[in-house]
């Protein structure tokens, strides 16, 4: 399927969904990297792939890629990652097809010159084949990872058709991770279960939090934003408990990560424990992504390689090691 083909495809889709959608936005932020962790400091950033994908089809809703875009996607990405992400030492990622996919942008991370990443990934139940996972790199090491919540049930369909990936982080940072990608609000004034459903996973992963004694730290696309009515209902899980979002370390006109048609939206979050607020020593958004439609489908996220932008924090490493 070509570029313009699928923006067209996805474009009209969204019309069905949430009305018309916009090419390129206006007044566009320049493109922003993130900073690089300073000596000391340990960097967590939190990036939606952009559904990437190889070349076979696994799944009547899979649509794969030309083996030479794939290949292109994986240079663009690995590029990215390296030069404009600063090669976080954790990168919570979202819409990755597989481990396959996951360790084939590592090599390509590699090969672009950047460090050697190794990968987690457990795969989930989305009919469409997008999983939540983990590039970590020197000097983090990690103890056991498990998919939350995998079991569990709604209205007889698993909970989480991506379930959360928990991570315990050793060194040099002690913590628990935990990668997440709630239920998108597709069909939210449609359909009367999704509503609930999105409200369970969030309720689900804040009440986990709640009750461990290590310091967390849950990362990923949320799929809600704040002041939105319903579709904020999932982020409210978080907001009302104790966990601390990173997007109050930023100023307000900062606080967005993706645009719905131009409107600015907090999707991607990270939130932590409140014993780990004085370690969080800074907190970065990057620019370049959000709102480039044209751009990001013409090319088959090649150039732009994503529609979020990505959200990272620095950890105080030293204080916080084992």
């Amino acid at each position: 399927m070509t570029g313009r083909y699928w923006r067209c495809w996805l474009l009209a889709a969204a019309v069905l969904v949430t009305g018309p959608v916009l090419a390129d936005c206006r007044d566009l932020a320049p493109a922003r990297p993130l900073p690089s962790a300073e000596e000391g400091q340990i960097s967590l950033a939190t990036f939606n792939l952009w559904r990437l994908r190889d070349a076979r089809k696994d799944s009547s809703l899979d649509r794969p890629l030309s083996k030479a875009v794939y290949q292109a996607r994986l240079e663009a990405v690995a590029r990215y990652i390296t030069r404009d992400l600063r090669a976080p030492a954790l990168l919570a990622v979202q819409e990755v097809e597989s481990a396959t996919v996951l360790k084939a942008l590592s090599r390509a991370i590699s090969t672009a010159g950047g460090p050697d990443y190794k990968v987690v990934l457990l795969e989930g139940h989305d009919p469409a084949g997008m999983d939540v996972g983990l590039l970590y790199r020197a000097p983090v090491t990690l103890g056991r990872h498990q998919a939350l919540f995998a079991d569990d049930r709604f209205q007889r369909q698993p909970l989480f058709t991506r379930p959360p990936l928990k991570v315990e982080v050793r060194t040099p940072v002690a913590f628990d991770l935990v990668v997440v990608h709630l239920r998108s609000a597709r069909d939210l004034n449609q359909k009367d279960w999704v509503a609930p459903k999105r409200r369970r996973q969030a309720a689900a992963i804040a009440g986990w939090a709640a009750d461990q004694t290590r310091p967390v730290v849950v990362a990923g696309d949320f799929n809600s934003a704040p002041d939105s009515g319903r579709f904020s209902e999932p982020l409210e899980q978080f907001e009302n408990g104790d966990l601390i979002s990173a997007w109050s370390r930023l100023p307000e006109k900062e606080r967005y990560s993706f645009r719905h048609q131009c409107r600015p939206q907090a999707l991607d979050h990270i939130f932590f424990s409140p014993s780990l607020k004085q370690h969080v020593q800074k907190v970065a958004v990057s620019r370049g992504n959000a709102g480039r439609y044209d751009v990001l489908y013409d090319h088959d996220g090649t150039r732009v390689v994503s529609d979020h932008d990505v959200l990272g924090i620095y950890l105080n490493a030293g204080a916080l090691a084992d």
